[in-house]
């Protein structure tokens, strides 16, 4: 039933003329099959579900987003450490990911850890209108 509301969610969204992005807080392991389902362009993951399931549930074609622990890893790491974590959702979660957060990102996150994200999302975009999904 939840899925009704959702999907219709989705499609006033769409009318509108924006994308439609989903974020559900915790662990949604196990309904992450229904999540790629409901007509979401993006959907954001939170850090407590494994990625690598998301994929395999969504599919390569379901822009994912997200994953990474905001506060163990992007707030209190240091920027090596969001480095290792962004490539491993990048490789997880590819072809189709946005880098971010796996929930908000929390207050005194340092500014070098945020940059960290950007240059690496910077430097992995996305080649429009090739089949393969090829990333430059």
């Amino acid at each position: 039933m939840i899925m009704d509301y959702e999907r219709s969610y989705a499609q006033a969204i769409h009318q509108a003329g924006a994308l439609a992005r989903l974020h559900i807080c915790g662990n949604t392991t196990d309904i992450l099959g229904g999540m790629g389902k409901v007509g979401f362009d993006i959907v954001d993951i939170d850090s407590l579900a494994p990625f690598d399931a998301a994929r395999a549930a969504m599919g390569p074609e379901q822009v994912l987003c997200g994953n990474m622990d905001p506060v163990r890893v992007l707030r209190n790491g240091t920027p090596e450490a969001v480095l290792r974590a962004t490539e491993t959702c990048w490789l997880q979660a590819r072809p189709s990911y946005i880098v971010g957060a796996g929930c908000e990102v929390p207050r005194d996150t340092p500014v070098e850890n945020l940059r960290v994200l950007t240059d690496f999302a910077r430097s992995r975009r996305y080649v429009p209108g090739n089949r393969e999904r090829t990333w430059r």
